[in-house]
């Protein structure tokens, strides 16, 4: 018998795959918090049946930024995987996240509460996600 190649190990992991919009401006990147909540995260948010990524992006971001992105100008960005906050052991969160420009003013809206500019100083308030992503720019 032959061992297992450990790749195959992660397929035991439960993954929830996100969507979400990396925005940097002067080394800052954009993060928002959900009312109640205390930690920051990349805004974005999961596909709805038949989305494609680009679809489910432009929705969340409008959803939760209230500004339109520009279509073409989405371009990949990387994907983060990492254990889901608040989320049992072995939940993993696949972040495929995007860079793209915007027309309208930032403003937190839906169950967004706040919007934030942060650096690496702030990797406390960040989701485990978020503190990769500070970490790649």
């Amino acid at each position: 018998s032959h061992p297992t190649p450990p790749h195959c190990v992660l397929a035991m992991a439960t993954f929830i795959d996100k969507l979400a919009l990396v925005l940097v401006r002067d080394r800052k990147q954009l993060v928002a918090r959900t009312r109640g909540k205390e930690a920051f995260f990349t805004p974005g948010g999961k596909r709805e049946p038949g989305e494609t990524d680009e679809e489910a992006l432009v929705r969340e971001i409008q959803e939760e930024l209230a500004v339109d992105l520009i279509k073409s100008s989405i371009k990949p960005y990387g994907v983060f995987q990492a254990q889901a906050h608040g989320k049992p052991e072995g939940t993993m969160v696949r972040m495929t996240c995007y860079e793209a420009d915007f027309e309208g003013t930032l403003t937190p809206s839906n169950e967004i509460e706040e919007l934030k500019w942060i650096t690496s100083a702030d990797k406390g308030q960040l989701s485990l996600t978020g503190v990769m992503i500070i970490d790649d720019l």
